[in-house]
């Protein structure tokens, strides 16, 4: 894949996408650096990874909705939100299925707005990771959209078999909520699904939010290919979910 301009992005956190409400997005992971150096060492310092961090830092144009009792605006989801721990994020740089995406549970702990007379209000907003789990790099399964029938959901994405030491995450979002879905997370030997084997079921789920699913311990021999499937459904659903490997 050659490189592109950032156009297409996408930012789910918990039961709301900012996506449109925003002009800047970034995403740091850092380790800390423990310096191990002794006597009679060759002269250079030595060191090895720590602690690891995630951040966030999300940017752009605020709305409020609240005159309106709207809530599909960045105010009503990122200030009474504040201070809340293991919100379900998904970062995407190109929204299009079976691409990279970056999953993760955070808190949002920094908050502003305002700015100078005359101009747009903007927004920033400031997330950390707050699980254990930490940051995992998956692919998207399925971008943003609705359902409201059975059978596969988005697109198979080849993730590689999951080794003795490896895990497999999923984060799915609701974004607004029929009655009830059922969601499996499957896995094969091909991308056709010739004899699919469910590995975990997310729900049901009944109302809007991010669900990060309790991890798989691998190894899972052969099982290259992973995808959603949606087990059972009463109304429509508009969803997202990304399956990760590591």
């Amino acid at each position: 894949m050659s490189a592109f301009s950032l156009l297409n992005c996408s930012c789910f956190v918990h039961a709301y996408d900012f996506t449109t409400d925003l002009n800047e997005l970034n995403v740091k992971i850092d380790v800390d650096d423990q310096e191990t150096t002794t006597f009679q060492n060759g002269g250079y310092k030595t060191r090895i990874g720590g602690l690891r961090n995630v951040e966030a830092e999300l940017n752009g144009f605020w709305q409020s909705g609240l005159s309106t009792a709207i809530t599909d605006a960045p105010d009503p989801n990122a200030f009474p939100d504040i201070g809340v721990v293991n919100r379900v994020v998904t970062i995407t740089p190109n929204e299009t299925e079976a691409e990279a995406s970056y999953i993760c549970q955070m808190g949002k702990f920094s908050y502003e707005l305002g700015g100078d007379v005359g101009e747009v209000i903007p927004f920033s907003l400031s997330m950390s990771n707050t699980h254990a789990d930490g940051l995992v790099r998956g692919q998207l399964a399925k971008s943003r959209g609705d359902v409201s029938a059975t059978g596969a959901l988005g697109s198979a994405v080849n993730l590689g078999a999951p080794t003795s030491t490896q895990f497999v995450y999923v984060a799915f979002h609701v974004f607004s909520a029929g009655t009830t879905i059922t969601v499996q997370v499957q896995s094969d030997t091909a991308s056709n699904f010739p004899s699919a084997t469910t590995q975990a079921t997310i729900g049901p789920l009944t109302t809007t939010g991010g669900t990060w699913m309790t991890k798989v311990a691998g190894p899972f021999a052969g099982e290259t290919w992973w995808r959603l499937n949606v087990s059972a459904i009463t109304g429509t659903f508009n969803v997202a979910g990304t399956i990760g490997v590591q």
